[in-house]
């Protein structure tokens, strides 16, 4: 393999953690520039909104790659260099400073922004959460608080509305839609968030939407659609990630709420990969899915790095999508991709606080939801892996262990 090459990675995220590894950990010898718009060494943003908020969470720990690694990979580090263009015919990128960089091959993991409200100015007393820093900002502006409102209940907005209730703010989350992360889950996850939300003290309120926020100096009010009034101390803005594809659409690349990609992160230039929260990837059943997680992003880098290399690498193989969320003392699982339209069994363990929702198509559990569960997932992950599933009507029993259970092959 020439170790000429240059390969230049853009966003220093758990993406492209996985892509500077995997490029390493299978030959390539070449060199390896890696851009981070942050002056920070890459690091983890699930905490953000978890520990970080309500506990002491110092930086180190949300470190992707600790000091001695970087000499270990050889990699040439650019923090806080963001790259404002890229000229395809020439494979060079050029930096806000105006510096140019040639690239062999181009990975893009650049993620996103937290979405904002239309029209509404900068403020103090309005804050999103994307950032270490926004979440710093956001901590000392909670401890400071009585009232937090949350504009948004979708996975961010929740855990956000979670952190404040557990440091004892009086919370309100104002959604939408008619139900909590409704892009995302079945009705009956969505029903099982409410009520958590609620035991907690959390004021919901859905089907609303914010028809003006006004800021001041001490206060900020909502005033919503069905004419109901909310004043707070602080507006939280929790409304979804925008995809960071601006790069990629100035140069020409295909772009639809993302990069437009295949399931190993290939676009259309055979030179530029796009991987992780700012990659739209074909899927094997003809569709586009942009998945913003953890685990997507490893496995969407390690594909991508893999197939740059000329290593074959089947990204569908890796199994259905994963995610999780810490609120409150619970965790919840998310594996595969449920809707409303299959059938739902549900398990509950009240000793344990457990609960998983079975979503299931004929035989077989096509996604699962776990409260609580994570053994219990472990077991469902292999089961679709395998495509043997056991007895339906037997997930329902809370007496029954689930790695026992007998299983015979769907097809």
């Amino acid at each position: 393999m020439s170790e000429s090459r240059s390969f230049v990675i853009v966003g220093a995220g758990q993406a492209g953690r996985w892509l500077a590894l995997t490029l390493r950990e299978n030959g390539f010898a070449g060199r390896i520039v890696w851009f981070g718009d942050e002056a920070h060494v890459p690091y983890e943003r699930p905490p953000l909104s978890k520990a970080v908020l309500k506990e002491n969470q110092g930086f180190e720990r949300l470190v992707l790659l600790p000091e001695p690694k970087w000499s270990e990979l050889a990699i040439d580090w650019r923090p806080g260099q963001r790259v404002v263009a890229i000229d395809r015919a020439a494979r060079t990128l050029r930096t806000a400073s105006g510096e140019a960089v040639a690239y062999d091959m181009l990975f893009l993991a650049n993620g996103g922004r937290a979405r904002t409200l239309p029209g509404l100015a900068p403020h103090a007393r309005v804050l999103t959460l994307r950032t270490y820093e926004d979440a710093l900002e956001l901590k000392q502006a909670i401890g400071a608080a009585r009232h937090v409102l949350v504009l948004g209940g979708g996975w961010i907005g929740l855990e956000v509305a979670a952190s404040a209730r557990l440091l004892e703010r009086e919370v309100s989350v104002i959604e939408a839609a008619p139900r909590l992360c409704m892009r995302t889950v079945p009705a009956c996850v969505s029903a099982h968030l409410l009520e958590t939300h609620t035991a907690h003290g959390v004021r919901v309120l859905l089907g609303d939407a914010v028809r003006e926020v006004v800021a001041g100096d001490e206060r900020v009010t909502l005033h919503l659609a069905s004419g109901a009034r909310l004043d707070g101390d602080l507006l939280v803005v929790g409304i979804g990630l925008v995809a960071a594809d601006e790069l990629a659409a100035a140069a020409g690349l295909a772009v639809a709420n993302g990069v437009l990609t295949d399931a190993c992160g290939r676009t259309a230039d055979p030179a530029i990969f796009a991987v992780g929260d700012v990659a739209n990837a074909a899927r094997a059943n003809g569709t586009r899915l942009r998945i913003e997680s953890w685990e997507n992003a490893q496995r969407q880098a390690v594909a991508a790095a893999r197939t740059a290399l000329g290593i074959a690498h089947d990204n569908e193989a890796d199994g259905p999508p994963w995610f999780w969320s810490d609120q409150y003392d619970d965790n919840l699982q998310l594996l595969g991709l449920p809707d409303d339209s299959m059938q739902v069994i549900e398990r509950q363990i009240p000793a344990k606080r457990s609960r998983l929702f079975f979503f299931c198509e004929g035989p077989r559990v096509r996604a699962v939801a776990a409260v609580n569960a994570g053994r219990d997932m472990r077991v469902v992950r292999r089961w679709i892996a395998q495509d043997s599933y056991p007895a339906l009507d037997a997930l329902v029993d809370p007496a029954a262990d689930l790695n026992k259970l007998p299983v015979s092959s769907a097809g």
